[in-house]
């Protein structure tokens, strides 16, 4: 169950529309209906570059954080700076928005991991990783990895991997990711593209197939083919069959893609970002 603290009002909407854009509340509201359905998730959003998803990433789970006790967030990304930078973002949502009282001590430790050779497999040699962390007084933390797959390897909890389709060690990453979320965490990986041959694009390609195949169902079924044009817009797909969902990698360790959030590659012209999400399309400028 929840355990949002007294004081916290996380949950305004008129909040959230002073500080983000219609894509990020959709991002950081997403999850809400599977976990009040007690469902784990499988999180994956295409983007473009510096549209903000990584900012509205902490908000997310700060909020997140507030709301679910011993709940850890494991945050991966490219480098040591852009983990610093999140984290302190982190702490500014916390300061400016009056969530410090929650705080209950954040800042950076190291870790000793397996070092990688230049082709990215372990070697025998160890390694000291900084990471950057948020404990929260309920218990809950956020912490915040750098590139080497293995630095989390003692964490369990939600994970997030930003910039996935960058990622040097991407397979091994996501080895490592889905071990961490075994006990029902939820999963939320996110990137810009990097050409056809990554991981992250098959992930991506996965996804719109099984999407495509959820709304086909919906336009066979339907009597009306009109009222799928008026259906409450979502970003969250959820699939009838999931165990029909090919499942990357290693299918033992794979968790059940119980819910698809698929954000095409935003558009730009002129200066305006046109982001689409599913049945819904959103005109920001930036």
């Amino acid at each position: 169950m929840s355990a949002v603290l007294p004081f916290i009002k996380i949950d305004s909407a008129s909040l959230l529309a002073n500080y983000f854009t219609h894509y990020q509340i959709c991002w950081i509201q997403a999850e809400d209906p599977f976990h009040e359905a007690k469902k784990q998730v499988f999180a994956l959003a295409e983007k473009s570059v510096r549209i903000g998803w990584t900012f509205c990433d902490g908000f997310k789970n700060v909020r997140k954080r507030l709301r679910f006790k011993n709940r850890d967030y494991l945050f991966v990304t490219k480098d040591w700076p852009s983990a610093l930078e999140y984290m302190n973002q982190v702490y500014d949502f916390a300061d400016m928005l009056g969530y410090t009282r929650a705080v209950l001590s954040h800042g950076e430790d190291v870790v000793k991991v397996k070092s990688l050779n230049p082709e990215g497999h372990p070697t025998s040699l160890t390694v000291e990783v900084k990471i950057g962390y948020i404990k929260f007084q309920n218990g809950s933390r956020i912490i915040a990895f750098s590139s080497n797959p293995y630095a989390m390897a003692v964490y369990g909890g939600d994970v997030g991997l930003d910039e996935f389709a960058k990622h040097p060690n991407a397979k091994l990453l996501w080895q490592t990711a889905q071990a961490r979320v075994t006990w029902a965490c939820d999963l939320a990986v996110w990137s810009s593209h990097d050409g056809e041959d990554t991981l992250f694009n098959e992930f991506a390609q996965q996804a719109r197939a099984a999407c495509g195949a959820h709304d086909s169902a919906r336009a066979n079924s339907s009597a009306n083919l009109t009222e799928l044009t008026t259906d409450p817009p979502t970003t969250v797909h959820q699939s009838t069959n999931p165990s029909s969902i090919p499942p990357p990698l290693h299918p033992s360790t794979t968790p059940i893609l119980v819910a698809l959030h698929i954000i095409p590659q935003t558009l730009r012209s002129a200066g305006v970002s046109i982001v689409w999400v599913r049945g819904l399309g959103f005109t920001e400028t930036f």
